[in-house]
């Protein structure tokens, strides 16, 4: 079976007993595709250092910024800071007199009314489309809104063992999904953005993020692209990437250290697919940021927060005396601010054009290689040292920027600039790819066969 099978599969397993009969929860890693994918090889839940012990390092903080840490030593005088973080997840905390305190719901009770404001919002705003494609900044609300539902905010018993881990980690990405800044990428560099070449080491250590923690959605790129290598990403651009019913990236939730540097304790991927019911939804499933596919989404979503340029939020026009009423809702859902994100506080890359440099010099083939024949596709990627031209208050160049009389501080300066998938030799036709088909008949072993 394909990775693309088995990542679909992971979709289609059958609800275990006392779970959602609708809607996702995060998949459980234990082997396979999805392991592979979002964790990389040799991790896995169990094993020391695995990504629940991660995970439990992120709920610690979480717990303590929404609030609730402070509630818990106010009113039940509970050391949060003490709980047994790195051993298990916490939960539920007994209090004084024998008072069991359900940690996950009371975490996610502080982010509740601005939950419901926007899921109120949303279904003002209007349906999301099931392709999820012309997303525009105002619909992160009811993206962000879908990760949850109202029995997320109930008062748990535990009692089901295999709940327990989806539970978590739903109130941890709920929660500090919003905690975060919300970012929206357009749509025309989305598959780019998800899909961008590894980042050198150099690159890596410069990463410095806008927020605590950042939320960054953009329209569904299929999973599989995500996934692929250069010559199987080649074959889905020139096949025209679409979406079908597969899994598909929608974005992810990203952690800052205090100093602003990246914080890879873990990652989420925003992933969205249909449901038992045939219903679309979305859930933040745990990756570990690496070489390997999900990893790689990730740190390609870092250098976009740290080193391109992003809209500030619109304003939004005046309420009126009761802003939060349907028809006040409704003015900002139909303002050009609201469609701008300005409601959701939603920043929008502003990505323009890397400059263009002079074409280096190529050597001549030697020994048996012979001229070029076909063309190829070069990935999207980050590149060091670019040289931007330094400009007066007119706006214009004070000096050449390559050519004799450069001088570096002076007429340039030198800045990381993303380059998106580009055509090298687009004179020449692309290789001729394998046929991909499926095999017919009810007997057929169900996947792709090339």
């Amino acid at each position: 079976m394909s990775v693309r099978n088995l990542l679909d599969a992971a979709f289609a397993q059958p609800a275990a007993p006392a779970t959602r009969d609708s809607g996702l929860t995060f998949t459980a890693l234990s082997s396979g595709a999805w392991k592979e994918f979002l964790l990389g090889p040799g991790a896995g839940p169990g094993s020391s250092g695995s990504w629940d012990e991660q995970l439990a390092v992120l709920w610690k903080r979480v717990v303590a910024e929404c609030g609730e840490a402070q509630r818990l030593a106010d009113e039940h005088n509970i050391d949060w800071e003490l709980a047994p973080h790195e051993s298990k997840a916490v939960l539920a905390l007994g209090g004084p007199d024998d008072v069991v305190i359900d940690v996950a719901a009371a975490a996610l009770a502080t982010q509740r009314e601005q939950w419901e404001l926007e899921r109120r919002f949303a279904r003002i705003h209007r349906r999301l489309p099931s392709d999820l494609s012309g997303l525009v900044p105002a619909d992160v609300g009811a993206l962000r809104s879908g990760l949850l539902d109202e029995q997320d905010f109930r008062a748990s018993t535990y009692a089901v063992q295999q709940d327990r881990a989806v539970r978590w980690v739903r109130a941890l990405t709920g929660t500090a999904a919003y905690l975060s800044a919300a970012h929206m990428v357009p749509a025309g560099i989305a598959l780019d953005v998800v899909t961008t070449a590894p980042l050198d080491e150099e690159t890596r250590d410069s990463l410095r993020l806008p927020a605590p923690w950042s939320f960054i959605t953009h329209e569904a790129v299929p999973l599989r692209a995500a996934q692929a290598d250069d010559d199987e990403l080649a074959a889905l651009i020139e096949a025209g990437v679409c979406v079908g019913p597969e899994p598909v990236i929608l974005g992810g939730l990203l952690a800052a250290q205090p100093d602003g540097r990246l914080d890879t304790t873990s990652g989420f991927l925003l992933i969205s697919s249909f449901d038992a019911t045939g219903k679309r939804c979305q859930v933040l499933q745990p990756a570990a940021y690496g070489d390997h596919g999900g990893g790689r989404v990730l740190y390609g979503y870092a250098a976009q927060l740290a080193f391109a340029r992003w809209t500030s939020p619109p304003v939004l026009p005046d309420p009126g005396p009761r802003p939060m009423s349907r028809s006040a809702l409704g003015r900002i859902a139909t303002s050009e601010a609201g469609q701008a994100g300005g409601f959701h506080g939603v920043r929008v890359l502003d990505f323009t054009p890397p400059p263009e440099e002079p074409p280096q010099e190529r050597p001549a083939p030697t020994g048996s290689r012979g001229p070029l024949v076909v063309g190829t596709w070069r990935r999207a990627h980050w590149k060091p040292g670019v040289r931007i031209g330094i400009r007066d208050s007119n706006g214009k160049l004070v000096g050449p920027v390559y050519k004799d009389g450069a001088v570096e501080g002076l007429t340039f300066t030198r800045e990381r600039r993303f380059f998106p998938r580009a055509r090298v030799r687009p004179d020449l036709p692309l290789a001729p790819t394998i046929p991909v088909y499926r095999i017919p008949g009810p007997g057929a072993e169900k996947g792709w066969r090339r």
